[in-house]
């Protein structure tokens, strides 16, 4: 199974605590469809995204252009006010516990979340390359990295962006 990990678009500034994505993102998010096209990105077989609306708006060009639903995954939104830390945490560890449980398919799993989750997510992921080195210490909107999970090893697979 691969797992394609990004982050949101550009987003917004308002409403501030849900806001849309900025006309950039919107730019953003249709150009994935152009990574895909260049063979850049896998074809998704599932997009799965974050309660937040500027991770469903980010794949929404995708769920079209490939028929698919936008798959709202409650362990994929960032931190909430109401969690601590700690919790937050055990939310990202128990969603990589699910993934890692889950390899065998031969899916293509897109997941849009947060700059927040991805930072957090980067120091649980099991993977073939160090996650917590400086190439990995920004995410820019719309930045993503490419995993081959394989029994519970993520094999890094590649990275980019849809700037």
């Amino acid at each position: 199974m691969k797992l394609i990990l990004f982050r949101h678009a550009h987003k917004g500034f308002t409403p501030f605590d849900d806001p849309e994505l900025s006309m950039q993102g919107f730019e953003q998010s249709a150009r994935l469809i152009e990574l895909i096209k260049q063979k850049v990105l896998p074809e998704p077989s599932a997009l799965w995204v974050s309660p937040k609306r500027r991770a469903s708006q980010t794949f929404y060009p995708l769920s079209k252009e490939f028929g698919l639903k936008l798959e709202v995954q409650s362990d994929l939104d960032q931190h909430s006010p109401l969690e601590n830390g700690i919790d937050f945490r055990k939310r990202i560890q128990n969603f990589i516990n699910k993934m890692d449980a889950d390899n065998s398919s031969e899916k293509n799993i897109f997941l849009c979340t947060h700059y927040d989750w991805i930072e957090e997510a980067m120091t649980l992921i099991n993977c073939d390359k160090d996650l917590n080195s400086f190439e990995f210490s920004h995410w820019s909107p719309t930045q993503f990295v490419i995993f081959d999970l394989q029994s519970g090893l993520w094999k890094f697979a590649g990275k980019g962006s849809a700037k």
